[in-house]
């Protein structure tokens, strides 16, 4: 659906992109731009470019790219109107009420009346908890959990009263019907009678999970009762998926930016009393194991993770996954030594806020960590279990990126074991060989699996190069000028690009400038996905780059005129040769 230009521009003035996209990740400033991590893929060398002058931000990396609308919907997978609307909440800026009401689609209309059906069932628990049967759940979180009330409030902590049907009573009473509060993942349908309805969080002290903009995507519920299942979570849905949600992330976004750390922890009830302890940057991936969507949000915020899993076994293993997952993204990771105490919970309860600070202070590193745990588990009395233990070793140091800490820790392990480091070093590099072999192959499967994915937009370019890089430097120079648009549809109608995607864009901005229309990245937002936005700001980059210029428009049109199937085509023109057929289309006419 269209927005006035007016709303659009008022919208995008009172969100402007450098300041929007800080709030997601840690920018700095470049000259008359900014440059960030990009976080929609996973680097450690910012390719990510702001230009708060052009308003959009390009990475070189990935190729995402758009206006503070497309960051909007690519970040939060969000509609174009959902993503308009987010930002209109954010500045105080009322909805265009015909316009948006006439213009939703049933994507968003899901997702909308979605957080409506969580946010009316959060207050349903909340209300819970004042009746008599409440009682017991209140004296769980207060005196068993040692919550005080703030704290109860400020997470929306409530009660799921031990009925299969309480919540379904209410909800239908607010007109919502069953197949949505299925769809929320609010109630279930019974196998045996596919008829029958219930409650999906039964007799449960429940915990919403909030996401960055506010809203409530699912609940977490702990038993009160005998239930094996401990912990209850939401399914996926529409607007909860467990694999990029991190629970309480909405509040330690900000602590975390200024600390420059983020706290994991393997339960909710483990970040919330960390977080009335103070330690606002703690976070949990609610019941599953860490996945790297997971890392890559928090790496978004933090460059640095202290893993604060439980002591037991099942902890500790779950510790060791997330340090390979959480280096890949490119984190300093460092884990804490717990005693007297099987989770952070226990530990602040038992030993304060201090004693746990000084736990933080002294937490070891990844390397060390792994270490001492296959030093503990090895005889290191014996011969063999040297040789174990030097396996192992060798192992670990040879993921470090490194040359000098792998010196640094091979060192201390060849005299902790009595060989020389000239041996150990050879064994380290033979595990190294073998760990750039196995990382070959997989780039080389990567390729073959993914062979457009260098673009994955305009799938016919591969087969089209030379054409494409023409229409795309048409593109280009219309774009930055607009008053060619009247001479260009005459030379050259939209069905003689060769591509399709091209075609499209081409066709789009004639069609805005031939109509007094803005045709720039923010009116193409409704009409493009964000991947696709990405691709037209890559195009607009590197035509840019090369100065594409009316002399190299005109022979770029000529060029699609005179195309046929026997041309230069696929293969004639490698991506290295782009820089070269724009200079040379460039000094024909010097």
């Amino acid at each position: 659906m269209a927005f006035s230009v007016d709303f659009i521009e008022r919208l995008k003035a009172a969100n402007p992109i450098e300041e929007v996209m800080s709030e997601y990740v840690t920018t700095k400033r470049s000259g008359r731009d900014y440059v960030c991590l990009c976080p929609f893929h996973n680097e450690k060398t910012p390719s990510c470019h702001i230009h708060p002058n052009e308003e959009y931000f390009h990475c070189f990396g990935c190729n995402a790219g758009g206006d503070v609308i497309t960051f909007i919907m690519k970040y939060h997978n969000l509609d174009y109107v959902e993503a308009v609307k987010l930002l209109a909440e954010r500045a105080n800026i009322d909805m265009p009420i015909d316009s948006y009401y006439s213009g939703i689609n049933n994507t968003v209309n899901v997702k909308k009346r979605m957080y409506e059906m969580n946010r009316d069932a959060a207050h349903f628990f909340y209300k819970q908890l004042s009746t008599p049967e409440g009682r017991g759940c209140v004296s769980y979180l207060m005196q068993t959990r040692g919550l005080s009330v703030e704290t109860i409030k400020r997470y929306g902590i409530g009660f799921a009263p031990n009925s299969w049907s309480a919540l379904k009573t209410y909800m239908l009473g607010k007109g919502y019907s069953e197949k949505e509060l299925e769809a929320a993942g609010l109630i279930s349908r019974s196998k045996n009678d596919t008829r029958k309805t219930f409650d999906f969080f039964v007799n449960r002290a429940m915990f919403p999970f909030i996401d960055l903009t506010g809203n409530i995507v699912g609940f977490g519920g702990r038993t009160l009762g005998d239930d094996k299942r401990k912990y209850v979570n939401t399914p996926d849905t529409a607007v909860y998926n467990k694999n990029r949600f991190l629970f309480s992330m909405n509040i330690a976004k900000n602590a975390a930016v200024k600390d420059g750390r983020i706290l994991l922890c393997e339960g909710n009830l483990d970040v919330i009393s960390l977080t009335q302890a103070g330690f606002e940057n703690a976070v949990a991936s609610c019941g599953t194991a860490l996945t790297e969507q997971q890392a890559k949000i928090i790496s978004n915020y933090a460059k640095k993770v202290v893993i604060c899993y439980d002591s037991d076994e099942a902890g500790q293993r779950a510790t060791r996954r997330a340090i390979d997952i959480l280096n890949a993204a490119g984190l300093e990771t460092s884990v804490i030594k717990m005693q007297g105490a099987k989770d952070p919970d226990e530990y602040v309860k038992k030993f304060g806020a201090a004693a746990f600070n000084v736990l933080l202070n002294n937490a070891d590193g990844a390397v060390n960590y792994e270490l001492s745990k296959a030093r503990d588990a090895i005889d290191m009395n014996s011969d063999m279990g040297k040789l174990e233990f030097k396996d192992a070793a060798v192992a670990i140091i040879a993921k470090l990126e490194s040359s000098v800490e792998r010196e640094l820790y091979g060192r201390k392990i060849a005299e902790e074991i009595g060989i020389s480091y000239a041996s150990f070093e050879a064994e380290l590099q033979n595990a190294l060989n073998k760990n750039k072999g196995a990382k070959r192959r997989k780039q080389n499967l990567d390729m073959l699996r993914f062979a457009d994915r260098r673009d994955s937009v305009n799938t016919e370019a591969s087969r089209h190069f030379g054409e494409s890089k023409a229409e795309e430097m048409i593109i280009a120079y219309l774009y930055d000028n607009p008053d060619y648009a009247k001479h260009a549809s005459e030379l050259l109608s939209p069905d003689k690009l060769v591509t399709d995607f091209n075609r499209r864009v081409y066709e789009f901005m004639l069609k805005a400038i031939e109509r007094n229309e803005e045709h720039r990245l923010s009116a193409m937002n409704a009409c493009f996905t964000p991947d696709e936005i990405g691709k037209i700001t890559q195009i607009v980059e590197q035509g840019r780059a090369v100065r594409v210029d009316l002399n190299v428009a005109e022979d770029s049109i000529q060029r699609l005129l005179d195309y046929s199937s026997n041309q230069l085509s696929a293969g004639d023109m490698s991506d290295d040769e782009f820089l070269d057929f724009a200079q040379r289309l460039r000094a024909k006419k010097s």
